[in-house]
């Protein structure tokens, strides 16, 4: 059987085509458009890599960088990828894959922090002592920041960001980026609260009890910085209250007094002989 060329092939197809009804001549030239695409890209891929195989590696590496910061990522990204998986060991090699994660971090969408954190991850697996392996945690810990959830939802890069900037300050305190992570990692673990404060709140509403101060509790003994820890206390006193704990209910509220006496809930705390509804119902439960 004779081979043609996809040339002779599209020239003979088109005159063929001249005959077809028009819903099968647009369905036969849309495939032969996607060969004469799939022959370019083919060539294209090949032309670079001829290219990558006769450059310096140095020379690779600048134009996948200047590529990058024009915002050409995919085909910058192929030159990085060229140098980094090829001189894995040379300092290039490993600048290479760090720029890399950085073309994925720079795109700001969902999927490149998805990426990009893979990527630092492996760069901080593969090069533990390299003198950048701090910027490689803090961009890890940026990327699960970046999408933290809402307190209303499952806390999963929440609590991905606060660790990994808590281990950041902890191995890295003299880092450049330990001031930022510190202050990122307060945002974080305030989130965390309001999630666990939320949860304990709608327990509250519901009436479970031991439910709700299990959350209260959590935030008391984790999260002593958190910013609404004004309603936990007044939260957990109701509940210590209805659960007939007096004693602790009123260590509770006599805390939120001293610590936050400007609080609007302070003018709530009922009386020492309120009744357990009564404290309910101020509580919204």
């Amino acid at each position: 059987m004779p081979v043609h060329s996809p040339q002779l092939m599209t020239r003979a197809t088109l005159l063929r085509s001249l005959t077809l009804p028009a819903a099968t001549f647009g369905a036969m030239l849309g495939a032969v458009l996607l060969v004469l695409s799939g022959c370019g890209a083919s060539n294209d891929t090949a032309k670079l890599t001829r290219e990558l195989l006769t450059m310096p590696k140095e020379e690779a590496y600048a134009r996948g960088e200047g590529l990058v910061k024009r915002k050409k990522y995919q085909t910058g990204r192929q030159y990085l990828r060229f140098v980094a998986e090829n001189y894995a060991n040379d300092p290039i090699g490993r600048q290479a894959a760090l720029r890399l994660a950085d073309s994925f971090f720079d795109e700001k969408t969902q999927l490149g922090y998805l990426e990009a954190g893979v990527r630092y991850k492996d760069f901080r697996n593969r090069y533990p002592s390299h003198p950048k392996s701090d910027y490689a945690l803090f961009r890890l810990s940026q990327c699960s920041d970046r999408q933290a959830e809402r307190p209303d939802r499952e806390q999963t890069n929440t609590r991905l960001g606060a660790t990994s900037y808590r281990e950041l300050i902890i191995n890295f305190p003299d880092s450049p980026y330990a001031t930022e992570s510190r202050t990122r990692l307060g945002v974080m673990r305030n989130l965390l609260a309001e999630h666990e404060y939320l949860v304990g709140h709608f327990y509250l509403k519901r009436r479970a009890w031991r439910a709700a101060k299990g959350r209260m509790d959590v935030i008391l003994a984790a999260y002593p910085e958190y910013a609404g820890l004004d309603k936990v206390l007044y939260e957990a006193g109701v509940l210590e209250r209805r659960m007939g704990n007096g004693g602790e209910a009123r260590s509770l509220w006599e805390r939120l007094q001293k610590d936050y006496p400007a609080s609007p809930l302070v003018k709530k705390v009922p009386a020492p002989l309120a009744t357990a509804p009564a404290l309910v119902r101020a509580a919204g439960g």
